[in-house]
């Protein structure tokens, strides 16, 4: 794993300790009460009594300033936590050594605790009398206990201490920020309520509407006997078996129960199953019917937004399909939803907003384009290749564009349909001069 991957797995965590502090009131299990900044996270949201689920803005704001310092802060712990392993891994390679071994490296250990630690740490130099060249286990336990503790609280302490130095300049940058960015999520929604089609979208791609239980079909397997189970007749009877029902046992068996001598016998076999009893071909195997059955969608899933960022949609556009994915993301970061951006001019390019570590990477992401003509098809086979993947699948796409391109290929159509029949909607937001193209290949089109 790389680095960037381990980073974005810790904001990943974090993230979700955060919704869950505000839900709970205390930290997930997955996030240690010794955690520094899980310590540190906790007391932000304790220290800001305007957080609170009457006022999600401030949530998102705050939420989203913390974790980019903590991306940053989480780069100089991950340089930390190397030295802190090149040092215990000369520890270990030092006490697993033979006494030859440790004799050759002891002078390079020596120099390296008494350069890093003082004798209130390590006590090298006391170590270094009790040293006498020959067997000295105990010694050297009590050594690797000192130094393997002292190591932990030096790179614990540098962890500590970067987060001490840096954290009030970051407050200080958040109060200047946080006000800004409040009135700037305030007026996204106040741009959005300027197009009843764009909340509309939401609302669609959110799935608050009212669910439609007759989109998605599926076969249900029901099995039934052929014959109602009866009493055997002579004829069919081919064989004797052991088994416990009364009806079909022998004579003898049931002679049992008429000497109280014998009746416990009765009994007994009855409750392990020992009964002699008759036994016929069945007449109860099962036969298969199918039926179609209506089921509703998944009430929230995934969603795919591919957004158009050529030339063309330069201006009001790209600022209206921009105003719509920060919307969406809010949706889906609200609601924990999975969200794939798909942004294509030329060529297409997609990111995974569902990773906390990547929102950080949307503003830059989206720079990326304005330029030349548009591709759909490769736009369109990148959204078909995240359906395909569990993820995503099922997931609603929606395509913000002018539509100045052409109709998919017929592989690409026929794609497309197998989704649809998985569940996914494939909507679209036309900005711009009219254009028809689209309109008998997407489920619903809107336009502006």
């Amino acid at each position: 794993m790389t680095d960037r991957e381990l980073i974005d797995k810790k904001i990943d965590e974090y993230s979700e300790a955060f919704d869950f502090y505000m839900d709970c009131g205390k930290m997930p299990e997955n996030i240690p009460p010794d955690d520094l900044l899980g310590g540190y996270m906790a007391q932000v949201i304790d220290d800001n009594p305007q957080l609170s689920p009457e006022e999600p803005i401030w949530n998102e704001v705050l939420k989203d300033s913390l974790l980019s310092y903590f991306n940053v802060l989480l780069q100089h712990f991950l340089e930390i936590e190397r030295q802190r392993q090149k040092e215990l891994a000369m520890l270990a390679q030092f006490m697993e050594s033979s006494i030859e071994g440790k004799r050759q490296m002891w002078t390079q250990v020596c120099q390296l605790i008494g350069q890093s630690y003082s004798k209130y740490e390590v006590n090298i130099e006391g170590y270094k009398q009790q040293f006498d060249g020959e067997n000295n286990d105990a010694v050297f336990a009590s050594l690797a206990r000192d130094w393997e503790t002292a190591c932990n609280e030096k790179y614990d302490g540098q962890k500590k201490s970067l987060l001490e130095k840096s954290h009030q300049q970051w407050e200080i940058r958040c109060k200047e920020a946080g006000t800004q960015d409040y009135e700037a999520h305030r007026n996204l929604d106040k741009f959005i309520a300027k197009y009843p089609a764009l909340k509309e979208i939401v609302r669609i791609m959110g799935r608050d509407k009212e669910e439609d239980h007759k989109e998605k079909d599926s076969v249900v397997r029901k099995y039934l006997p052929l014959t109602v189970s009866k009493h055997p007749t002579v004829e069919e009877i081919d064989r004797v078996e052991q088994g416990d029902n009364i009806p079909r046992a022998l004579p003898s068996e049931l002679a049992l129960m008429a000497d109280a001598d014998t009746e416990s016998l009765f009994y007994k076999r009855y409750a392990v199953k020992e009964l002699q009893q008759l036994s016929s071909p069945s007449r109860d195997k099962p036969v298969k019917t199918d039926r179609d059955k209506n089921q509703p969608r998944l009430t929230k899933g995934p969603i795919i937004v591919a957004i158009d960022t050529s030339s063309s949609m330069t201006g009001t556009p790209i600022k209206i399909a921009t105003s719509l994915l920060l919307q969406l993301l809010r949706m889906a970061k609200k609601e924990r939803r999975k969200c794939f951006l798909i942004s294509f001019s030329v060529r297409a390019k997609n990111i995974d907003l569902s990773r906390p570590g990547n929102w950080r990477k949307l503003e830059a992401f989206l720079k990326d384009g304005y330029t030349g003509g548009t591709d759909g098809e490769q736009m369109l086979n990148q959204a078909l290749t995240a359906l395909d993947k569990g993820t995503f699948e099922m997931a609603d796409v929606l395509i913000i564009s002018d539509f100045c391109f052409l109709k998919p290929f017929p592989k690409t159509m026929e794609r497309m349909e197998n989704h649809r029949k998985k569940g996914t909607k494939f909507y679209g937001l036309h900005i711009g001069d009219y254009n028809t193209t689209y309109d008998k290949i997407l489920d619903r089109k809107w336009r502006i």
